[in-house]
């Protein structure tokens, strides 16, 4: 099932502190996923936490566009799903009056139940970004 989900955040820090936690790969570890991140067009990279399960999911992931201070695309896909094409997550930070607004859409085509997975998940990410800014 194609999907589409865009989920926005303000949070009431500067726009270089903001797209440091979306980028450093010590900070995006401690809102998102640990990780080996570079923020290098074409790079290749993981994200992994621990499953419900008690074992590990593991995400490879591309940085497809980069634009510092203003957006990124990654492509995005669990390892357990290598015979299906990756998911698409597109970050966008701007400036407004008293912080900075985060907006971070996640598109693909995927199942319900991973479908509802990142439409929970999402929110509790940005959550959690909250509280490492």
């Amino acid at each position: 099932m194609k999907f589409s989900l865009e989920f926005t955040e303000t949070y009431p820090h500067p726009p270089e502190k903001v797209w440091c936690a979306l980028t450093d790969a010590k900070a995006l570890g401690e809102w998102l996923m640990e990780n080996d991140f570079v923020p290098e067009v074409g790079r290749e990279f993981t994200l992994w936490c621990e499953d419900a399960s008690g074992g590990t999911d593991v995400y490879l992931c591309r940085l497809v566009e980069y634009e510092p201070e203003r957006r990124m695309l990654w492509s995005w896909l669990l390892d357990s799903r290598t015979s299906q094409p990756p998911t698409m997550v597109e970050f966008r930070i701007e400036a407004v009056e008293g912080g900075t607004k985060v907006a971070v859409t996640h598109s693909g085509d995927r199942d319900e139940e991973t479908i509802g997975n990142l439409k929970s998940g999402w929110p509790e990410k940005l959550g959690q970004l909250a509280t490492a800014l």
